[in-house]
């Protein structure tokens, strides 16, 4: 699907792996489950800008990487994507989005807020990544770890700030969801453009002529309740990556789609650097899984030897 120059590629199943019609996920989705009580995310103790923490009642809930919360001391996006077990407390890794407030005075409790966008979603699973890699080279030489999940969070204030710039608008605390909001008129009638797919468990995201990301679930049902984040997601990128056009910084487009082998190479990009891929216990149950190769990094989040949530990312050489 296409419209001024956004693509999207509806991915569907092959057919030895679809699963039942009417099938229960296993897991109830974040944003659901802060709407019904299903689980907390607060402030821990007086507040800590890299994390946050989630309590979990009767059923697990899963969060995705590029998930935001809103709230709190400051808004925050998550790291990764984390499977909470039913019952629990669980530290979440997070950066802030919001480099002018930390407030004392409000409620230490979160809102689930929109899917931050696939570049910043890009950015951070980079950031992420490297920092995997050094806590493994940490860990070989018997050094202490330093935190495993952080991202870079003064390069994502900067990079918030080249966006205020670029549209030539600038918050009271410089909140990326303040950016937005502020786009929010031009965002709806494109992504009005894209319907949900049926059946499909995910998506590449086509940006000035090239496939920019990929993004796979292990339900349909996923997909169906995440669609409308997933391609706001795609547009407030598609946005940026015209006003960088038009500031100078980033190439105009010579092409509206990505070239028909783009996707092939970007998934054998991505199984040629499973040879390479770190692999961690994930925050919550499960293993993270981090890779890195040319011109494809990515990650996803494994439970039981099952991908339960998969993004790649283009890597610009």
């Amino acid at each position: 699907m296409e419209r001024d120059g956004l693509v999207l590629i509806a991915l569907q199943p092959s057919a030895t792996t679809q699963e039942a019609p009417g099938a229960q996920l296993p897991y109830l989705l974040f944003e659901q489950a802060v709407a019904d009580g299903a689980v907390e995310v607060h402030e821990i103790g007086t507040g800590s800008v890299p994390s946050v923490a989630a309590t979990t009642k009767g059923q697990p809930v899963v969060i995705f990487a590029g998930d935001t919360i809103t709230g709190g001391k400051q808004n925050r996006v998550i790291n990764i994507s984390v499977w909470l077990p039913a019952g629990k407390v669980t530290e979440l890794p997070v950066t802030c989005l919001e480099l002018g407030r930390w407030d004392p005075g409000v409620a230490a409790r979160f809102a689930a807020g929109r899917k931050a966008d696939y570049a910043l979603r890009s950015m951070l699973s980079h950031q992420v990544g490297e920092q995997r890699r050094r806590s493994a080279e940490f860990a070989a030489a018997g050094a202490p770890v330093p935190h495993s999940y952080a991202a870079d969070q003064g390069e994502v204030w900067a990079e918030i700030g080249r966006r205020e710039t670029r549209a030539g608008r600038h918050s009271g605390t410089s909140a990326l969801h303040e950016l937005y909001e502020d786009e929010a008129q031009d965002a709806r009638p494109l992504a009005g453009a894209f319907p949900r797919p049926a059946g499909a468990t995910g998506l590449a995201v086509g940006v000035g002529g090239r496939l920019v990301a990929l993004e796979l679930f292990d339900h349909p049902a996923t997909l169906t309740a995440s669609w409308s984040r997933l391609v706001e997601s795609a547009v407030s990128a598609h946005l940026d990556h015209q006003r960088a056009v038009a500031a100078g910084v980033a190439p105009a487009a010579t092409t509206r789609f990505p070239d028909s082998g783009a996707l092939g190479r970007m998934v054998g990009r991505a199984v040629a650097a499973l040879d390479g891929a770190l692999y961690g216990p994930s925050v919550g149950e499960g293993v993270d899984l981090r890779l890195a190769g040319p011109k494809v990094a990515g990650s996803a989040l494994v439970r039981d030897g099952h991908v339960v949530h998969a993004e790649l990312f283009r890597v610009e050489a």
